[in-house]
């Protein structure tokens, strides 16, 4: 019984004596950092929530300035809040601008199958809106009496060693590409059907005649268009406040919520006028589209990167906002954190640029610095920081 009552006494005397003349601080009392306010004698669970109650030091005069309106934690404890902090650094981003636009074709890569003559479609090989051809695939054959006239022009003039230039410019003029009139020099006899070939690779998007049409060029002699999809346009409605900082080349991000797809593209062209009604004005990219992935008429989020530079910067999440404006917790090594005012500028991508208040190496706190927060009001270190006595560099 007496061994017992003497290990009491151990725990309740002897030992903190031992801690304070090796330095350690000393603890005045046990509280719940939720509640702040409700002191304990002694450790024990929070009586509020299934936590262990933590002790609040005397903080210690070291002599350091590094450590003045400071605050010592406990590793444990530092472990208990969650305590994670990262490093100041420079980082390359600027201002975000959020704005939706609209997937549509490339006017640039349209192309348009024509005749210029009356006559009759006399084979069709491309029969239906979305066939997908090759350059130089046979798309239909075409009768025209002028055609055969004009190709019978151009024989008689190269047997007879005349100059082609004027008649060779009329096969063109009617619709002949230059596939066809090397056809027709190779067999020398005029083409009854006189065959069009695709100018490019492309998908049928538009098909206005059947085999057997006859096309009357005064009334429409657009026979089909080819649309090549492997790029496209994103035409962004951006709201005129933020169109200033857009210019040709400035860098985004777009995502398709529909399938969750990501996509890097740059800004094209920004259009010199804008819409009344919405005031925003439209801006285009471009975006390289090889499998066909994005449809036209598809919508979609854009995220432009503007005035993208070098930034001293801290995560976002690490900022705390108080009556006097900015504010993190730094971190000065050996268990001592301390607020530090700042003056913070953009946020984008997760980081906010930091104006005033800090420099690039110091180390502060991301996560668990409300709880430090806390421990710092209770403590009246922010009474301090409020006086400006917080060393921000």
């Amino acid at each position: 019984m007496r061994v017992f009552i003497f290990f009491l006494w151990l725990l309740a005397f002897a030992v903190p004596a031992m801690a304070e003349e090796k330095g350690e601080p000393k603890i005045l009392y046990w509280y719940d950092p939720m509640v702040p306010g409700q002191k304990f004698d002694k450790p024990g669970k929070s009586p509020y929530m299934d936590m262990d109650l933590v002790p609040f030091y005397e903080v210690q005069a070291d002599g350091h300035d590094a450590h003045e309106n400071s605050i010592q934690i406990d590793s444990s404890y530092r472990q208990t809040f969650g305590v994670k902090t990262a490093t100041v650094r420079m980082e390359e981003f600027g201002r975000s601008i959020r704005a939706f636009g609209t997937v549509t074709p490339e006017t640039r890569r349209e192309h348009i199958v024509a005749v210029r003559t009356g006559g009759w479609i006399s084979d069709l090989k491309t029969n239906a809106v979305g066939d997908m051809v090759k350059k130089g695939d046979l798309l239909f054959t075409f009768y025209s009496p002028d055609l055969l006239s004009a190709q019978s022009d151009y024989l008689v003039g190269q047997k007879g060693g005349r100059i082609a230039g004027a008649s060779r410019q009329r096969l063109r003029l009617y619709g002949m590409d230059e596939k066809s009139i090397a056809e027709l020099e190779a067999k020398g006899v005029f083409l009854e059907q006189t065959p069009f070939y695709a100018p490019a690779d492309g998908t049928v998007t538009t098909l206005n005649v059947r085999k057997g049409s006859y096309v009357d060029p005064e009334q429409l002699n657009t026979v089909l268009a080819l649309q090549d999809f492997s790029q496209v346009w994103i035409e962004a409605y951006v709201p005129v406040k933020d169109v200033q900082f857009l210019s040709a080349g400035t860098p985004a991000s777009i995502t398709v919520d529909e399938t969750g797809q990501a996509i890097k593209a740059v800004t094209e062209y920004v259009y010199p006028m804008t819409d009344a009604e919405s005031r925003k004005a439209m801006v285009r990219l471009v975006v390289e589209n090889p499998e066909g992935l994005l449809k036209t008429g598809s919508l979609v989020n854009v995220l432009f990167d503007a005035g993208s530079r070098p930034r001293l910067a801290v995560p976002a999440e690490s900022i705390l906002y108080g009556k006097g404006g900015g504010y993190v917790i730094e971190d000065l090594g050996d268990g001592y954190f301390r607020p530090v005012a700042v003056q913070t500028g953009i946020t984008a991508q997760g980081m906010t640029e930091i104006v005033s208040g800090l420099k690039d190496g110091q180390s502060i706190v991301t996560s668990g610095q409300f709880m430090i927060d806390a421990e710092s009001n209770l403590r009246g270190v922010m009474a301090g920081m409020d006086k400006g006595d917080n060393h921000a560099h």
